[in-house]
This record gives C-alpha cells, sequence and structure tokens, in this order.
C-alpha cells in the first residue's frame, strides 16, 4: 500500500479546517471518511477511509498503517472507481469526484470546491487576498526526505456540475434555465411547473435526479 501512495502527509486539520469554518462550510464532502473499496485499472482493489477534501479538490484517505496520517494517492489517474457505502465515484479528465447517481436515465454530478487562500493579516482588522504559506511539514519515508508547504486556504462555493446523454451524446447543465434548453419547446412549461411544484433545489443531486427522472419519462 505504501508504494501507492504519497509519502507526503497533508496536515489539513489544522489548517484548511480552522479557515474553512470561518466561512461557515466545511471543506469535505462527508461528515467524516468513510469506509470504501478503491477499484484501480489494473485490477488491484484497497479498502481504506476516504474523504473528498472541497478546498484541494482531491481524495484524502487515512492509513491506518501509518499513525492514521491523512494522504493522498499517488496514482489518481489509476483509480477506476470508488465505492463509498452505496454511491459509486470516478474521477473526471480534470481530476475532479464524479458521481454516478443514475445509470437509467443517466445522471453523474461532478464535485469542484471553489477556495482562495485565507490571505495574510493586515492593519484595521484586513486581510491580505496575497497567498500566505502558513507552515511546512518534513517527513522520512523510504529513505527520502519530502517537504510540503502549507496555506491555510478558504473554501469559498461548491459548484455541481450535471451530466445526462441525449441522443447518446452528453450534455451538461447546472441550473434550472440550462436544464429546460436540453428539452423540447413544447415540453418547456410542464417541466418548469415540476421544477416550481416540487421546488427543485439543483444543489440538491437527489432532487434533480428525480426531476430528470420525470422529464425522460415525458
Amino acid at each position: 500500500m505504501r508504494k501507492l501512495i504519497y509519502s507526503l502527509i497533508i496536515c489539513l486539520m489544522a489548517v484548511t479546517g480552522k479557515s474553512s469554518a470561518q466561512e461557515g462550510k466545511s471543506e469535505y464532502l462527508f461528515n467524516d471518511f468513510q469506509k470504501s473499496l478503491i477499484y484501480y485499472k489494473d485490477g488491484r482493489v484497497f479498502s481504506v477511509k476516504v474523504n473528498y477534501n472541497l478546498a484541494r479538490n482531491a481524495f484524502m484517505f487515512i492509513d491506518e498503517n501509518d499513525n492514521n496520517n491523512i494522504k493522498l494517492f499517488a496514482e489518481p489517474d489509476m483509480v477506476r472507481t470508488l465505492k463509498i457505502d452505496n454511491r459509486i465515484f470516478q474521477l473526471n479528465s480534470k481530476g475532479l469526484a464524479q458521481e454516478h447517481l443514475n445509470q437509467e436515465p443517466y445522471l453523474a454530478v461532478t464535485y469542484r470546491g471553489k477556495s482562495r487562500p485565507e490571505g495574510k493579516q493586515v492593519g484595521y482588522g484586513g486581510r491580505s487576498e496575497t497567498a500566505s504559506v502558513d507552515s511546512y511539514s518534513s517527513i522520512q519515508s523510504g529513505g527520502h526526505s519530502y517537504n510540503l508547504e502549507t496555506e491555510k486556504i478558504i473554501l469559498a462555493d461548491v459548484e455541481k456540475r450535471y451530466t445526462i446523454k441525449k441522443n447518446k451524446k452528453q450534455k451538461q447543465f447546472q441550473s434550472s434555465k440550462q436544464f429546460l434548453k436540453l428539452y423540447p419547446k413544447e415540453q418547456e412549461e410542464t417541466i418548469k411547473a415540476y421544477i416550481k411544484s416540487n421546488k427543485i433545489n439543483f444543489d440538491e443531486p437527489q432532487q434533480v435526479l428525480q426531476l430528470v427522472k420525470y422529464a425522460e419519462a415525458l
């Protein structure tokens, strides 16, 4: 397992956790680290506790064989699927977490955290937006020494981009306006009425799934 991970220990709990709390948002997709199965493209399977760090846009895992340190996967491009409880994730071409919500009709959602440096403290309670290196971590593993610069960052927002399949082509949307454009003009008012009566929130993937099922059944 040690060959499959970065030996860099990410001090996220002390660094990003404190700053993210200032915005009232959790830096992680899940409330805590979840028991998961990680399937690699070459057939390897690993059981670890993982969470998706939205401030870093990366899956992190707890290495129980190394003092429960939080680490990054060393070969993210080799990860085929992550099964977290009854949820299925993959990494898209940009390395972002993409959750498969339904097969027929197809629906997936990609999570992308938008963050910014906390910045250095300036006079009169202000704060500079210049990126500020907060601390340094240095460890040794396998005879090699690694240095990691970490800076305090704030999770400002989480973007959810949905993907469906129309005429065997993938189409994306984030809002009701974008969603309505994917369907025939004669269905627009019917779908719009469903969105309004059911108070569909496009930040809630399960609500969007119900909307897609309804629209595809028309």
